[in-house]
């Protein structure tokens, strides 16, 4: 059970933002008090810039708790990053290795120690599998608490909000009209001094899924600023699934080797 429950974390994690359901547990405080108005071309100015701010290197070591309807289960991450280029990522269960992982922007391999097997796709299964475009890039953003699927080509608009500051890729007008086909819509939520992304809203209507994401807490590493805490929740007509990520030790910018072996014994998953 264990096998299964840790495949699917990973690949929940991977998909995160695109595939399941869940429930907040990390209940999150509603502002009730107006903010002053801020002029939308300067909020979607923020959002872009904070969209071109990805440190070349990356690493951390995240403690994450997730929870659906059948489990709940603990487990760590250590994550090394090249922007455009790798993303490391080493999942314990118990302080034992469970998978190694190597996500680029064509390939995505794992090796999983307790069964001695591995696979090797390309990132065109992360779609087959989830029914989404999924890019490695999207990944990068997760992890370093980006705007995620930001396109300075769009043409932003906020959202009429007196207790936060919203951008969206498309109006509630036009929200009230996606038609479930491949419509999806990402809201920008900013923090209070209009600075930092601390939520973003994943509406598909297609699946009837909406995902948030919630970062909370942020420290500037290296002239970058970087989450220290945040969760995740999706909610699908099928189930509801959670999980919250805790940074240690995290570093920018010092580089460290990415690497990844398949012993030759082990064979192919299946």
């Amino acid at each position: 059970m264990l096998q299964n429950i840790t495949k699917y974390i990973f690949f929940f994690a991977l998909a995160l933002f695109f595939t399941a359901c869940g429930t907040k547990k990390n209940a999150e405080v509603e502002n009730t008090v107006k903010l002053p108005k801020v002029k939308e071309e300067v909020l979607i100015n923020r959002l872009d810039s904070l969209s071109k701010q990805r440190p070349e290197h990356f690493y951390t070591k995240l403690s994450s708790k997730y929870s659906d309807s059948k489990y709940n289960v603990s487990f760590k991450t250590s994550i090394r990053m090249r922007t455009d280029s790798a993303l490391h990522a080493l999942i314990t269960f118990a302080r034992i290795p469970i998978y190694n992982t190597m996500v680029t922007p064509d390939t995505l391999t794992m090796v999983d120690k307790r069964n001695n097997c591995y696979m090797k796709e390309d990132m065109n299964y992360l779609k087959t599998t989830f029914g989404v475009d999924f890019k490695h890039e999207n990944i990068e953003e997760l992890i370093l608490g980006m705007p995620i699927a930001w396109d300075s080509s769009i043409e932003y608009q906020q959202v009429k909000d007196p207790y936060n500051y919203v951008v969206s890729m498309l109006s509630k007008r036009e929200i009230r009209k996606l038609d479930g086909d491949d419509d999806v819509n990402v809201r920008y939520f900013m923090t209070e001094d209009t600075k930092s992304l601390k939520k973003m809203i994943i509406d598909s209507p297609q699946d009837s899924t909406t995902i948030s994401v919630n970062y909370y807490e942020r420290e500037m590493v290296n002239g970058y600023s970087i989450p220290l805490e945040g969760d995740i929740t999706v909610d699908t007509p099928n189930d509801n699934l959670f999980i919250n990520f805790e940074y240690n030790k995290t570093s920018v910018n010092d580089p460290r080797v990415l690497y990844l072996s398949i012993p030759s014994k082990y064979e192919r998953c299946e």
